[in-house]
């Protein structure tokens, strides 16, 4: 016995080391509205009809498993020289889509988990997370339900607290307000209050803890400009002492960058916010200010004649263009010291 304890201590260290490995290397936070990643199956609770065979869409397990397989080349890709954080997503049907996707070969080199919960959203879809089991330890997860009031229903926000290595805990929200279905004018009040559900829980968040680490993600159907985004983005509670919140999708707006387009029309709807905490380099684990950036190779994009560059997507006036999503990938890295 005496001397097998040297080399199970031995073991230990060696598989301590190469967790730690794994720590030392930045990593990738990222969100993606994946534009309508339906099963091929009728759900009788939702209004999935337009993604089925029998649909005008056509929708079948060959065009299904083209989407997979192309959202599974957008993360790969954008994960070729870093390995993911956490992956948010929005307009995912059910858990079992994500299951499907992260089967996919070129998603099975990271060791993913999943993080799902239903929405009362008509249609069925849902916001979603998939999170490194390699560097994030699962702590706590739950929706934050929008009262719209009335019959009017949207999908809930997500959040999910993680523990990363040497006790440094994250709060990640995942969020897809209410569209602007109708016009941004007739729906701002509906994403006003998505707003202001997220900030009372944030705030809530920092009376139990004012140092907590926040990273808000989504398809919010508003810029950074728009009020609901600067009710988020308001200076903290002195009172309350709370952390600042940042946009990191700002600049890139004022650069005229885009995560979609409708004609002329360059808009910043997906975004990132980080507490102002997770800015400061001296912390182990950062974010720098000018790290985030929206994922646009060429090939995720179709070079339309009237308008020029814009994402490539599924589906457009019910013709199936066999792309990859109307709204482009957004991430930042969390940086080690």
């Amino acid at each position: 016995m005496k001397k097998l304890l040297p080399l199970s201590i031995l073991l230990i260290f060696c598989y301590t080391q190469a967790q730690s490995q794994s720590l030392i290397k930045p990593s990738r936070v990222i969100f993606y509205n994946v534009e309508n990643l339906f099963d091929t199956i009728n759900d009788p609770a939702t209004q999935d009809e337009e993604f089925l065979p029998s649909s005008k869409n056509k929708w079948d397990t060959k065009k299904y498993q083209l989407k997979l397989n192309h959202l599974a080349k957008v993360f790969s890709s954008m994960l070729d020289t870093v390995q993911p954080l956490v992956i948010g997503m929005s307009e995912i049907e059910n858990r079992k889509v994500l299951e499907d996707l992260i089967a996919q070969p070129a998603m099975k080199k990271f060791n993913l988990d999943i993080v799902h919960h239903e929405s009362p959203d008509e249609r069925g879809i849902d916001a979603a997370l998939l999170y490194n089991k390699d560097i994030v330890e699962s702590m706590f997860d739950a929706t934050l339900n929008i009262d719209l009031g009335k019959d009017d229903k949207t999908r809930n926000i997500l959040y999910f607290k993680a523990s990363i290595s040497e006790g440094a805990d994250i709060w990640f929200f995942v969020n897809h307000w209410p569209s602007r279905r109708g016009g941004a004018e007739d729906s701002d009040d509906k994403r006003m209050i998505a707003s202001k559900a997220l900030k009372a829980k944030i705030d809530n968040i920092y009376l139990g803890d004012a140092t907590a680490k926040i990273v808000v993600m989504g398809d919010f159907n508003d810029n950074p400009s728009d009020a609901s985004l600067q009710n988020i983005t308001a200076v903290a509670d002195r009172k309350l002492k709370t952390q600042p919140l940042v946009n990191l999708m700002q600049p890139l707006k004022d650069r005229g960058e885009f995560t979609l387009r409708y004609k002329d029309q360059r808009d910043i709807f997906d975004q990132l916010i980080v507490s102002v905490n997770l800015l400061d380099p001296k912390n182990h684990y950062f974010v720098s200010h000018s790290s985030a950036a929206i994922f646009n190779p060429r090939w995720i994009l179709y070079d339309h004649k009237t308008y020029g560059l814009i994402p490539n997507r599924t589906f457009a006036n019910g013709r199936w263009l066999n792309g990859y999503s109307d709204h482009l990938p957004v991430y930042f890295d969390l940086e080690v010291n």
